[in-house]
């Protein structure tokens, strides 16, 4: 069985590195947001397409890293999603949840012309459970 390696030139494996650099990079929740004693993320995705992606649920309990860009779940997607504005917002206005949608940021497969802007977007619903 062969598998495929992400090369340099290619966009989501730079996305995914320069991700996985930033997170490693980042303090964990209890340092960035002492007031959370978690936070959970819910998502879910909606688009034209015939497969969308699973919603997916994320929690994050003080250990973790306080790390809030989400890889879009196309594999063949070199977009991201960012959350980190909505939880700096959640934690300043002291609210216990937040709402709302994203556009992906990125481009699907193919090269030069036959890229086309990524057509997913995600519902997220963040509920903060304060210390």
């Amino acid at each position: 069985m062969k598998y495929a390696n992400a090369r340099s030139g290619d966009g989501r494996g730079q996305m995914r590195e320069r991700q996985r650099r930033d997170r490693a990079a980042t303090q964990p929740l209890r340092v960035r947001f002492p007031q959370f004693a978690s936070l959970r993320l819910d998502f879910d995705f909606s688009d034209d397409g015939r497969f969308t992606p699973a919603p997916q649920v994320t929690v994050l309990h003080p250990p973790a890293s306080a790390y809030f860009i989400f890889p879009c779940p196309y594999t063949d997607c070199d977009g991201e999603f960012n959350l980190e504005p909505v939880v700096n917002t959640l934690a300043t206005a002291e609210q216990a949840s937040d709402e709302g949608q994203l556009r992906c940021s990125g481009h699907r497969s193919g090269s030069g012309e036959n890229r086309a802007a990524c057509q997913l977007i995600l519902e997220y619903n963040i509920i903060a459970k304060r210390s």
